[in-house]
């Protein structure tokens, strides 16, 4: 048996009760009879992407059979009878047009004693899962033989090829069942949890194999599966499939990883549920990354998507705040011209930031009441001490705004910057408590410290760091990255 975990999906997702609505035809009626089980009630969850949700709650009748029906059948996927008060739970298959059948079982061998009658999708389903329940304990045996046999080479190979051969054995039943009934949930299931099978390759070394292995993959990573099966988007397959192709086998770098979206959701667009899911998912994802320049896949999926009027399902309000934080973003994502401020020295003289002169500029907000910024202060010190001969100027703002006329000079500021240590010599010390610059909105400063690191055409090449022992290091790779670049000209 299985156990049940709730749960439910971030912000802008849709609710259970919209996932798995009727989508015309006959109707469903499922019959389900548990010997055992001794509770008065059963649920019907089901799988939605990652998550499983509650669907419906039966009441066992006066011959023991908990009855689930509707006007219109449900959407097809794998669904899930839960059991009280453990929440296990056993799967069935609800194919598009032919839900109405009954299963009798018992919850001490839920596969072994399944019974299915009116369902040829269901009856192929615990066959195959028999058929595997058949073959498990000898694949546990084996692979825990070779776990035991490392060091003997001799053993390893034995049992690793009598794995293989069980394998097989596996994948021609797959196969076969595929081939036989092609138009079930349980094919379609089957054939998409299997990798296309990779050919060897020549090339001069190990390096070409390896590069043309990864195109072919790459190439072929789908053929197995249709992205918009509705059916499979209420499975345990489809998730990780197209979660794992996006975030580990595309290239890693913005670019990349916007072009591959596009022809994603370009798939997905005929069916507009998996389209609706894997939108949500991806947008959340990358407007939580953690990884530096990340946001251009959130300000990508933003615009071209949310603000074209293509989320006819999302709020209005929701897509106002998502294309409002989109466009504030959009301007200081890696690789743009950082937007030009003018603030002020401690005499009122205006300094520009696309005035500076230098081959690197560290833009630098900092606020005299940050706890962060205090701890930050001494690296930032060390690193403009390190860095003021090699090219480099710290472009410092203080973000304390004047809340009286008479502070209208930042006096909070430069009070702030000496006591950290902000000396005239090591930083371009600079203000504007009356935000004439709009630096905050400009820079989307909603936090201190902040970093941004410009080459000398003012280009942002690096943002968001922390100045605790990483600006160092993110300031080397940077120099470096950029000498490769002048070489490569």
């Amino acid at each position: 048996m299985k156990r049940f975990v709730a749960a439910s999906l971030l912000a802008l997702s849709c609710i259970a009760s919209v996932c798995a609505t009727g989508i015309g035809g006959p109707g469903m009626k499922i019959k389900v009879k548990l010997e055992n089980y001794t509770e008065k009630e059963l649920l019907l969850g089901f799988h939605y992407g990652e998550k499983q949700y509650v669907k419906d709650t039966a009441v066992i009748d006066a011959e023991g059979y908990f009855t689930f029906d509707a006007d219109t059948v449900l959407s097809p996927g794998v669904y899930l009878l839960v059991m009280k008060p453990s929440n296990n739970y056993l799967q069935m298959l609800l194919p598009e047009d032919d839900q109405e059948f009954t299963i009798t079982t018992d919850i001490n061998d839920l596969v072994g004693k399944m019974k299915v009658k009116g369902s040829e999708d269901n009856a192929v389903f615990y066959d195959y899962l028999r058929f595997l329940n058949k073959y498990r304990p000898e694949a546990d045996s084996l692979k825990a033989k070779i776990m035991r046999a490392k060091g003997n080479e001799a053993d390893s190979v034995k049992y690793t090829l009598e794995l293989e051969g069980l394998d097989k054995v596996v994948k021609k039943y797959q196969l076969d069942m595929i081939a036989k009934y092609p138009k079930t949930v349980c094919a379609r299931m089957t054939k998409a949890s299997i990798d296309p099978e990779v050919p060897e390759f020549d090339g001069k070394d190990e390096q070409e194999k390896a590069r043309r292995r990864y195109y072919w993959i790459m190439a072929h990573y789908f053929d197995n599966i249709d992205i918009a099966d509705p059916a499979l988007l209420r499975s345990p397959v489809l998730h990780p499939k197209v979660h794992d192709y996006i975030t580990k086998y595309v290239p890693q770098h913005p670019d990349s990883v916007n072009i591959a979206l596009d022809i994603l959701f370009g798939k997905l667009q005929k069916n507009q549920d998996n389209f609706k899911y894997f939108l949500v998912h991806f947008i959340n994802h990358y407007a939580k990354a953690q990884v530096v320049g990340f946001d251009a896949c959130y300000v990508h999926i933003a615009l071209e998507y949310y603000c074209k009027g293509l989320t006819p399902w999302a709020k209005k309000e929701d897509i106002e705040k998502i294309c409002d934080n989109a466009r504030r973003l959009e301007p200081i994502l890696i690789g743009k011209t950082a937007p030009n401020i003018v603030v002020y020295d401690r005499k009122g003289e205006p300094h520009a930031l696309w005035d500076v002169n230098a081959d690197y500029t560290v833009l630098f907000f900092w606020a005299p009441d940050c706890g962060h910024c205090k701890k930050a202060a001494p690296f930032m010190i060390e690193f403009a001490q390190k860095y003021k001969d090699k090219g480099v100027k710290v472009f410092a703002v203080c973000t304390a705004v004047a809340k009286t006329i008479e502070e209208k000079d930042g006096a909070e500021c430069w009070k702030g910057a000496e006591e950290k240590g902000f000396t005239d010599d090591l930083f371009m010390n600079l203000v504007d408590p009356l935000l004439r610059s709009k630096y905050k909105t400009l820079y989307d400063v909603q936090s201190t410290p902040q970093i941004f690191i410009l080459n000398r055409e003012h280009k942002i090449l690096m943002k968001r760091i922390g100045a605790e022992q990483l600006l160092e290091n993110v300031m080397d790779e940077v120099m470096k990255a950029e000498e490769e670049k002048k070489k490569k000209k």
